[in-house]
């Protein structure tokens, strides 16, 4: 499983921490869950299993390395 960074504004964090705290789950998922359901856009049909095979064949970039602070 791969990590991503995402830059949000802060009320916009805050909401989500909010709504994943009510709803038992963490923002993580919630971005996790998002992230999945794009297989369902119709643009993302268009593209062929050869296609996404190829953008799994490109090398990533680098990690970056920060501190990570639990609330």
């Amino acid at each position: 499983m791969k990590n991503i960074t995402v830059t949000v504004p802060d009320e916009t964090y805050l909401q989500a921490r909010i709504w994943a705290a009510r709803n038992s789950t963490s923002v993580s998922v919630l971005v996790r869950q998002f992230l999945e359901s794009l297989d369902e856009l119709p643009v993302l049909a268009l593209i062929t299993s050869d296609e996404r095979l190829d953008a799994e064949e490109i090398d990533p970039p680098p990690p970056i390395y920060r501190e990570t602070v639990e609330l």
